[in-house]
């Protein structure tokens, strides 16, 4: 996150750069940074920033909010930008676990998103109306995301798309090949698509054993690059002498008004740690940083002077000697060798939790492994979403434990989820490899039985959506199931009302998380490598799973996915069919789906309530309790 207003106080020292080649003429003598290195997060949440500030503002949340496949496309036309300019890309780093001391960090930045939602919640209780440009594509081009424009203030409270990393890091690696480049940035002057490489930044991109700091400051000392990146902790590591930093905020791209055809040229403002600190007269800007972190009101004068100033205390040693830890710290080249071996598997959360094995991260934890499950886009009214499909998690979480040696398993393993209104640890217990084979036994039987029921091929994200609706409203404390007409509207429209609620935005939440689940199921037990032919069976069968830009499909490109070559209203009745549902289900569904476009006050609220609870017991419907009985 930075030091507050470190960047503002050194900004007078940045020079002007051009990213790539610049025409060598003297009505142009501004220098030119041809290495990066990039902060992987860091330009993916910048990315997205900016296509959030060309939204149109009559869209609302979440339609404005920038999809995985939008955030993704865009990172690519950024990456492609800088190549067709002359840029040498050296490397992109994606953190693969946070230090201890960065744990606080790591919840604040989940307890904002969720203060975040909470407040879009309150404002807007009744809903959404869509209008027309919700329903559209957002138009992605190099203007779009390498030119500034300043974020309207009523988009500052909207929530970051929970899964733009990972689903960034999944396709630089294995989606971003020639044939989908040219499928996205056909028609882009400059572009020589044979010149590229089939996959030209899967070699580049790394997913490290730690924060991706450090290998960014590391990179950038060994070969004098600059560090395109947000984050200004960046500054305060040692790049040596040539190594600099290029705020991503500073990044714009304009016309080369020298050059004869004019060209695109994209400039910036770079800070080279080691000359500011030259020209402040101090021997880095650690010192400078920790005063200003412990006088944020101070001007920069004085925090320059109190930098000189050689202060002997216990209090101020020890502070200093904490704070400048984290950024002398660089890596050995024993960990650049693990470096090298690490799983490249993973997503960066799920990297986290490998991470705390074996010591792979930058320290061993104290206490039981730790999953940060991502704030979805969910009611937070309500119970949190990632309760459904969490016996998937802790298939995975489990599997990954009996992979390592008894000396090295943990008994418990705690996942930090909104729980009410604020973020607290839910802690699991890890379970033996009985328990995991008999439940990939029955998620076996059920991910065939629903193939079968419904006629859908597993490889189809439509079959993993319904497979996610049953997964929710399947067993004996699910909810009861939407009616047919409701439900086909869903998959239809994204909505079952007359306008989008804050119900369809909670079931939408809800299916990410049972398919998410599946995910990191998917990726610990094909880690773990369990033998068995139903494991073998399961684990092909969750190879299916689309990547995530497919996978967390927001509402509208879900009706997309809806509207082409399938009967909808076909497919529900299968699926109700298969819910086994009794005649009482369908109205209490009504009186849930309907009671929230025509509630105004508690006491209709508090009416629907009584309806519900006055409903008989569902009849039992459950898969694995029909299995059971044949």
């Amino acid at each position: 996150m930075g030091v507050p207003f470190l960047t503002r106080h050194l900004y007078p020292f940045a020079e002007s750069v051009v990213l790539g080649d610049n025409p060598d003429t003297p009505q142009s003598p501004m220098p030119c940074a041809r290495d990066v290195v990039i902060d992987g997060p860091s330009l993916v949440y910048h990315v997205s920033m900016r296509l959030l500030s060309r939204c149109d503002p009559g869209i609302q949340y979440p339609h404005l909010q920038p999809t995985c496949d939008e955030v993704s496309c865009a990172v690519m036309m950024y990456l492609l930008q800088l190549t067709i300019l002359g840029v040498k890309i050296h490397n992109i780093f994606f953190d693969g676990a946070l230090p201890a001391q960065k744990r606080h960090t790591r919840l604040a930045r989940l307890e904002r998103s969720r203060r975040k939602l909470e407040l879009l919640r309150s404002k807007s209780p009744y809903g959404f109306q869509r209008s027309d440009s919700s329903q559209k594509a957002r138009t992605i081009n190099f203007e779009t995301v390498l030119q500034r424009r300043a974020l309207p203030a009523k988009f500052n409270n909207i929530p970051e798309s929970p899964f733009i990393v990972p689903a960034v890091f999944e396709d630089l690696k294995h989606r971003w090949c020639r044939k989908n480049i040219a499928s996205v940035a056909n028609d882009v002057p400059g572009l020589d698509i044979a010149s590229l490489d089939d996959f030209p930044w899967a070699d580049i991109v790394a997913m490290v054993p730690g924060e991706a700091d450090m290998y960014c400051a590391q990179r950038a000392r060994l070969i004098g690059s600059v560090i395109l990146t947000n984050d200004s902790d960046l500054l305060l590591h040692d790049l040596g002498s040539l190594g600099s930093v290029v705020l991503l905020d500073s990044v714009e791209l304009g016309v080369c008004s020298v050059s004869s055809p004019q060209r695109l040229q994209i400039r910036a403002l770079r800070l080279c740690p080691a000359q500011v600190a030259h020209r402040l007269g101090t021997v880095n800007l650690l010192s400078l940083a920790y005063e200003l972190k412990t006088h944020p009101d101070t001007g920069i004068r004085q925090l320059i002077q109190r930098s000189k100033y050689i202060d002997g205390s216990p209090e101020y040693i020890s502070g200093f000697r904490l704070f400048a830890e984290e950024y002398e710290s660089n890596p050995s080249f024993e960990r650049e060798a693990a470096c090298l071996s690490y799983p490249q598997c993973f997503d960066p959360r799920i990297s986290e939790l490998f991470s705390l094995y074996r010591g792979w991260g930058a320290q061993r934890f104290e206490g039981p492994p730790h999953m940060y499950l991502l704030v979805l886009n969910e009611d937070p009214t309500r119970q949190c979403a990632w309760v459904q499909g969490k016996v998937y998690r802790v298939m995975g979480y489990s599997a990954l434990n009996m992979s390592y040696a008894i000396n090295e398993r943990y008994s418990f393993v705690d996942e930090y989820v909104r729980r009410g209104g604020r973020i607290t640890a839910d802690r699991i217990s890890m379970r033996d490899k009985k328990w995991i084979m008999m439940e990939v036994r029955s998620l076996s039987t059920l991910l065939n039985t629903v193939r079968d029921h419904l006629g859908i091929d597993m490889k189809s994200p439509i079959y993993w959506r319904m497979f996610a609706l049953y997964v929710i409203y399947d067993g004996q404390t699910g909810p009861p199931a939407p009616s047919k007409e409701h439900l086909t509207r869903f998959l239809r429209l994204g909505y079952m009302g007359k306008k989008l609620h804050w119900t369809d935005i909670h079931l939408l939440a809800q299916m990410q998380s049972v398919l998410y689940s599946l995910r990191i199921l998917k990726q610990l037990l094909g880690f773990a490598d369990f033998s068995g032919d139903q494991t073998i069976q399961t684990d092909s069968i969750l190879d299916s799973l689309p990547p995530l830009y497919i996978l967390m499909r927001s509402a509208r490109e879900m009706a997309e996915e809806f509207s082409i070559g399938c009967s909808v209203s076909e497919l529900v009745s299968r699926f109700v069919h298969l819910l086994g549902q009794s005649p009482y289900s369908e109205d209490a569904a009504n009186c849930e789906t309907d009671w929230c476009e025509y509630a105004d006050d508690s006491a209709e609220i508090n009416e629907f309530c009584a309806i519900r609870a006055s409903l008989p017991p569902k009849t039992p419907s459950n898969i694995y309790e029909l299995l059971s009985q044949e």
